[in-house]
C-alpha cells in the first residue's frame, strides 16, 4: 500500500512539472516570435533533418523490416497509412513500424509476469492464463495509443480552424493569392497551432509542385480526417465552381464553426450535471457522511453499549 501511494505521488508530481514545462515552453516560443519576427523565413518542414540520430534511424529500419511481412494487402496498408497520417506520423515506413511495435508489446509485456512465475516455481496451465491476457493487452495497447494521438490531434485542428479562417480571410481580402495566403497564415501560426502549420505547409508545397488547388485542398481534408475541415474544403471548391467570393464564404464558415464550438461547449456543460452524480454518490457523500455523522455514532455506541451491558 505504501509503494502504491509513493508511485502515485511521484506520477502526480511528474505530470504536474511536465505540464508546467509545456506551458512555459510554449509561452517562451510565442514571446520569441513576437520579439524577433521572421515571417518570410522558409520552412524546413519538407527538408531532411541533418541532425537525425543514427541510432534512431537504425532502430526504425529494423522495426520496419520486422513488420513488413504483416501488411501485404495494399488496401490494409493504405488504410493504415491514412490513419497514421491523421495521427501525425508521416514516416514512409510508419505502418510497418506500427505493426512491429504491436508484435513487440504483445511478446514482451507478459515477460515480467512469466519471470515471476519461474522464480516462484508456480508455472501451471492455470497461472499462464494471465500471461495470455497480458499478451492480448500488449497487442491492443499501440492501437489505443494511436487512437488517443489521432483524436487529440483532430481536436486541436478543429479548435484552431476558426482562427485560421479569420487569418485566411484577412490575407485573401488584402489581395494575396491562395498559395501566398497559406504561406503567410502558416508562418503566423507556427508556434501556436503546430499541427495546422504542418498541414498548411504540405498543402502549400503541393500547390507549388503544380497540383490543382482543389485537389490539394481535398488532400488536406483526407490527411486530417476532421469533418469541419472537410466541410471547409467542399465549401471552397463549390464557391469556386459557382463563381462566388471565397473570402465571404470563409467568413461565413468561420462564424458557423464558432457557433458549432459554442453549442458543443453548451452540450458538455449540460452533461456535466449527470456525470457528476456518480462520483458524488460513491466518493464524496460517503466521506461527508463519515465526517459529519461518524463522531456522533461513535459517541452513541460508547454511551449506549456500556449501559445496555450493565457496565
Amino acid at each position: 500500500m505504501l509503494w502504491l501511494i509513493l508511485i502515485t505521488s511521484f506520477l502526480a508530481v511528474f505530470l504536474l512539472i511536465y505540464a508546467l514545462e509545456l506551458v512555459w515552453d510554449r509561452r517562451r516560443r510565442i514571446r520569441d516570435q513576437l520579439t524577433n519576427p521572421d515571417p518570410w523565413q522558409s520552412s524546413a518542414l519538407l527538408k531532411p533533418d541533418p541532425e537525425r540520430s543514427a541510432v534512431k534511424e537504425m532502430a526504425l529500419k529494423w522495426l520496419s523490416a520486422s513488420g513488413y511481412w504483416t501488411l501485404k494487402d495494399p488496401k490494409n496498408l493504405s488504410r493504415m497509412r491514412e490513419t497514421l497520417i491523421q495521427a501525425g506520423f508521416r514516416h514512409p515506413q510508419a505502418p510497418f513500424i506500427y505493426m512491429s511495435l504491436r508484435a513487440l508489446t504483445a511478446l514482451w509485456l507478459p515477460v515480467p509476469y512469466l519471470l515471476l512465475l519461474v522464480i516462484k516455481g508456480g508455472v501451471t496451465p492455470l497461472t499462464l492464463l494471465p500471461a495470455v491476457g497480458l499478451s492480448l493487452v500488449g497487442f491492443l495497447l499501440p492501437t489505443l495509443v494511436l487512437r488517443f494521438y489521432k483524436e487529440g490531434r483532430q481536436n486541436r485542428l478543429d479548435r484552431a480552424l476558426p482562427d485560421i479562417l479569420d487569418l485566411l480571410v484577412i490575407c485573401m481580402e488584402a489581395g494575396l493569392s491562395l498559395n501566398a495566403s497559406l504561406n503567410r497564415v502558416a508562418e503566423e501560426i507556427k508556434l501556436v497551432y503546430r499541427d495546422f502549420y504542418v498541414e498548411l505547409q504540405i498543402t502549400s508545397a503541393e500547390l507549388r509542385a503544380g497540383l490543382p488547388w482543389d485537389e490539394a485542398l481535398d488532400n488536406l481534408g483526407r490527411r486530417t480526417g476532421v469533418q469541419s475541415i472537410k466541410s471547409l474544403v467542399a465549401l471552397m471548391i463549390q464557391s469556386e465552381k459557382l463563381g462566388a467570393s471565397i473570402g465571404q464564404a470563409l467568413r461565413n464558415h468561420g462564424e458557423f464553426t464558432r457557433t458549432q464550438r459554442a453549442l458543443r461547449a453548451e452540450e458538455r456543460a449540460a452533461k456535466l450535471a449527470v456525470k457528476i452524480v456518480f462520483p458524488l454518490v460513491f466518493f464524496i457523500l460517503p466521506v461527508m457522511f463519515i465526517i459529519t455523522v461518524g463522531p456522533a455514532i461513535i459517541h452513541i455506541i460508547r454511551t449506549m453499549f456500556p449501559a445496555i451491558l450493565g457496565k
